[in-house]
C-alpha cells in the first residue's frame, strides 16, 4: 500500500469512527419538570453544564421516583448581597478566631465569621455552620403576623392546620439598629414570642423564647390561657418534638442547635445542587376558601400530598455531615449550604442504625430593605418536614405580611407580652428561673 493510500485508510477509519460515535446528549431545556417518569433518562443529561445526577442529591432522586416528587428546572438566578453584611464580614479576616478547646467564636460582632472557608482546614465544617449561624442574611428584627402549620398524612391529606403569630427579636450581629452590633449583656443571641391565632381551642396560648449565646440551654416559657398557667419547659428543646409536628427544635430552619451541641462537623462536598432558592409561590393565601387552594406551593390533592410544586436552580452548597450527640433522636444530618450566602436550602436526617428518616426543603424569597436598592434579606417563607417512617409530612408557612428590621424593644419580647397582661396568672417556675439573663 502506499503512502496515499494508507493515509486515505485512515481518514477513512477515523471518519467512521466519529460518524459511529453518538452525539452529546442535548442539554436540559429551563423549565423541564422533572418527574419519576423521565428521571432516569435525564440523570445522564446536562443542565447549566453539570450533569443531572449530580445536581440531585441520591435522597431527593429516591423522592422523585418512590414519593412523587417533581423539580421544575430553572437557571440560576443570583441572590444580591447585603452590603453592610458583607462589609462586616470582610473585617472579621483579621479580627475573628475560632477556640478550638471550647469550639467558639472568639471577637465576633456582625457577619460571617469565617468568610474564607479552606476545605483542608480541619475546621472548615465548624466554621461553616458558625456562618450559617451568624452570619445569614436574617435583619435585626423578624415579624410573622400570619404564619400557618399544616400537618398533613401521606394516605389522607391535610389533617389539620394551626396558625400563630411569631415576633423575633436579634440581640448580637445587628446592622441597621441603634445600639448596634449588640444589645444588652451579650448573653442572649435572640428573643422570640409565639402567640397561637386559630383553631379557636389553641387560641392565646403561646411560648416566650430565648437562644443563649453561651451554649447554654434554651430558655423556654409555655403559657395555657384556659389554664391561666405558665411552666417552664424541661429538659433540650431543640431535641424535642415541637408540638403536633415533624419538625425537632433542631430541625427548625433546617438546622436550629448551637453549633457546639453537635460532636462533629465535617465537609462532605463543595459542589452545585438543585434548590428552591426563589421559591415562586412565596405566600400562603389566607382567604382561599379551602386548605389546598391557600397552598399554591403544594400538590395537596396528590398523594402523598406534600410535595412543593416550584422552580428548582443550581446553587454552590458545601455539603456538611453533622454528628448528633448521643442523646440526640438522629444519629447524623446531611446539610446543604450557600457556599455566599450561608442559608441552608436542604437537609437530610438519619435514625441511630443509620436509616434515612425525614429530609426538610425549605423554599426561599429575597426581601429588598427598605430605602436602601442593595440591602436585602434571604429568608424562607416556606419550610417542608417529611418523616418518612411515619408517611407524614408539616409545612411551616407564612402570608405577605412577612416584616423584617421593625425596631422592636426586646423588653417587650417578656412573659408579660406573653400572657397579655393577666396579673392572676398561676407562675409555676420559681422565681430564680423567671430571669433570663
Amino acid at each position: 500500500m502506499n503512502i496515499r493510500s494508507a493515509l486515505l485508510a485512515t481518514f477513512i477509519i477515523v471518519m467512521g469512527s466519529a460518524l459511529a460515535a453518538p452525539a452529546p446528549a442535548a442539554e436540559i431545556k429551563a423549565g423541564t419538570v422533572v418527574n419519576a417518569k423521565n428521571l432516569d433518562q435525564l440523570l445522564g443529561r446536562t443542565f447549566d453544564g453539570m450533569p443531572l445526577s449530580d445536581l440531585i442529591p441520591e435522597r431527593f432522586q429516591w423522592q422523585i421516583r418512590e414519593k412523587g416528587l417533581t423539580m421544575k428546572l430553572a437557571h440560576t438566578k443570583p441572590h444580591p448581597i447585603d452590603p453592610l453584611l458583607q462589609k462586616a464580614g470582610e473585617k472579621n479576616r483579621t479580627t475573628v478566631s475560632l477556640d478550638r478547646e471550647t469550639r467558639k467564636v472568639v471577637g465576633w460582632k456582625a457577619g460571617a465569621p469565617f468568610p474564607d472557608i479552606k476545605l483542608d482546614d480541619p475546621d472548615a465544617g465548624l466554621k461553616v455552620i458558625w456562618n450559617l449561624f451568624y452570619g445569614r442574611p436574617r435583619g435585626d428584627s423578624q415579624s410573622f403576623p400570619n404564619g400557618s402549620a399544616v400537618m398533613i398524612s401521606g394516605e389522607k391529606g391535610i389533617e389539620g392546620i394551626t396558625r400563630q403569630e411569631l415576633t423575633r427579636v436579634f440581640l448580637k450581629g445587628l446592622l441597621r439598629r441603634k445600639g448596634a452590633p449588640t444589645l444588652g449583656t451579650g448573653k442572649i443571641f435572640d428573643k422570640n414570642i409565639l402567640v397561637m391565632t386559630a383553631p379557636n381551642i389553641f387560641e392565646g396560648n403561646g411560648l416566650l423564647f430565648y437562644r443563649y449565646d453561651t451554649g447554654e440551654t434554651d430558655y423556654l416559657l409555655i403559657y395555657a390561657k384556659d389554664a391561666n398557667k405558665v411552666v417552664k419547659w424541661s429538659g433540650d428543646f431543640w431535641m424535642d418534638q415541637v408540638g403536633e409536628t415533624d419538625f425537632l427544635g433542631d430541625d427548625l430552619m433546617v438546622f436550629g442547635a448551637y453549633p457546639t451541641w453537635y460532636d462533629d462537623y465535617r465537609i462532605l462536598a463543595k459542589k452545585k445542587v438543585l434548590v428552591i432558592a426563589n421559591t415562586e409561590h412565596p405566600f400562603w393565601i389566607t382567604d382561599a376558601p379551602k386548605g389546598a387552594e391557600r397552598y399554591p406551593g403544594f400538590d395537596m390533592k396528590t398523594q402523598p400530598h406534600w410535595n412543593p410544586v416550584d422552580r428548582w436552580e443550581p446553587r454552590e452548597v458545601y455539603v456538611i455531615e453533622a454528628k448528633a450527640p448521643m442523646l440526640h433522636p438522629y444519629s447524623r444530618k446531611i446539610l446543604y449550604i450557600d457556599t455566599k450566602t450561608w442559608i441552608p436550602y436542604l437537609g437530610e436526617f438519619y435514625a441511630k442504625k443509620g436509616a434515612h428518616w425525614k429530609t426538610t426543603i425549605h423554599g426561599y424569597h429575597a426581601f429588598p430593605i427598605e430605602k436602601e436598592p442593595k440591602g436585602t434579606i434571604l429568608w424562607p417563607t416556606w419550610a417542608q418536614i417529611v418523616d418518612f417512617r411515619k408517611n407524614h409530612a408539616t409545612i411551616l408557612s407564612t402570608d405577605d405580611s412577612i416584616r423584617f428590621n421593625d425596631a422592636i424593644d426586646p423588653a417587650l419580647i417578656s412573659l408579660n407580652t406573653l400572657k397579655g397582661g393577666r396579673e392572676d396568672t398561676e407562675i409555676d417556675v420559681p422565681w430564680s428561673e423567671l430571669q433570663a439573663e
